[in-house]
């Protein structure tokens, strides 16, 4: 008995010597993996735009699909359907939607000169008021020249933004192959990923299949339920400007709308050009800016986006800064959509990784 005491003890030992390889084996492999996705990713990004696109057209338009697919209607026919109600959407909004806008864009280029002579008039006003601050002729002549370098920028700026709603169209080989390939990903959803799990050993298959239900959540909560209150809360905007009578309500609308895509800085940046505005009209009109932009995010805060986001994602304000500054230097405003909920998906892959490196 004393004799196989230590060879019990050393087969004891040689086993989880043996545990302890395999789980660094899996730990280097778990991490080498994302890794050089993310190396790849970053290599070519400037061709996985596309890609990216036509996933998140995908995305979007499946829980329609899936509800004509469930009157009986061909998962082929249910798409076709859904494209056709997209395509007569996207027309309208051209036609009706894009004229408008350059029209305001056009509108408030031609109106920045008055704009800044109103500042101007402002400095004035407070310089003849407060005589004891007069300032001095070279600093005056500082700020003059600058004024007048905000006002070309500000006519630059307008210039490229008209630019730019007409540019979206040049990029003709991603408007063209996106659609195409989302296509495909919506029809052939069910068999890839079918196929993708008997790819996998069958050890892996249940936690994958736990994984993709929990990535299908983060991505239904933030992207689906963010773009909706984006919206809603661009159109309460417009609204609310036009209520209050202020200039350019409808682009002003719409860029908040879209700034609010930013989270914790998007409805400032949204409502700055507003106040702005607001200010160089009258005080007033500034006061109703504000009260009307208070209302709006006390709306947004306090029902729309519990009632169609739900909780957080569970990622530090911090973490989001840092990957919304990534995201959208890489890869513009989709990196801007993107970042936090593909962060929110690595949390929940690592928290995978460390579950299964410590069971």
């Amino acid at each position: 008995m004393g004799l196989s005491s230590p060879l019990f003890n050393g087969d004891k030992a040689v086993k989880g010597l043996q545990l302890t390889r395999k789980k660094i084996y899996r730990l280097i492999f778990l991490i080498t993996v994302p890794v050089l996705t993310g190396y790849l990713l970053y290599r070519v990004r400037r061709i996985i735009i596309p890609f990216a696109l036509a996933v998140l057209i995908a995305y979007l338009l499946n829980p329609f699909v899936n509800m004509l697919e469930s009157r009986r209607l061909p998962r082929g026919i249910a798409i076709l359907l859904v494209y056709a109600l997209v395509f007569v959407f996207i027309t309208g909004l051209v036609t009706v939607g894009i004229p408008a806008i350059m029209d305001e864009l056009t509108s408030f280029a031609r109106a920045v000169p008055h704009f800044t002579g109103e500042v101007q008039s402002i400095v004035h006003e407070a310089e003849a008021r407060y005589s004891r601050f007069v300032l001095p002729d070279p600093v005056k002549k500082v700020f003059d020249q600058k004024i007048k370098l905000v006002e070309a920028q500000l006519i630059s700026l307008t210039g490229e933004l008209a630019e730019g709603v007409v540019g979206i169209f040049s990029h003709l080989f991603s408007l063209i192959i996106a659609p195409v390939f989302a296509f495909y990903l919506l029809k052939d959803s069910g068999n890839i990923k079918k196929n993708f799990l008997a790819l996998l050993p069958a050890g892996w298959r249940n936690d994958v299949q736990a994984l993709t239900v929990d990535i299908n959540e983060i991505f239904s909560k933030y992207i689906r339920g963010h773009l909706l209150v984006c919206v809603i809360v661009g159109f309460l905007t417009g609204v609310g400007y036009a209520l209050v009578g202020l200039e350019y309500a409808f682009i002003l609308g719409i860029f908040a709308g879209i700034a609010d895509l930013v989270p914790y800085f998007g409805p400032f940046i949204g409502a700055l050009p507003a106040l702005m505005l607001a200010l160089l009209e009258s005080r007033v009109m500034a006061l109703k800016v504000l009260i009307m932009v208070l209302v709006i995010q006390q709306i947004e805060n306090s029902v729309i986006s519990p009632k169609i986001i739900g909780d957080s994602l569970g990622l530090s304000p911090l973490v989001v800064i840092i990957v919304l500054m990534a995201g959208g230097e890489l890869y513009g405003l989709l990196g801007l959509l993107l970042a936090v909920p593909v962060t929110a998906v690595l949390k929940c892959l690592i928290r995978y990784m460390y579950l299964k490196l410590v069971d």
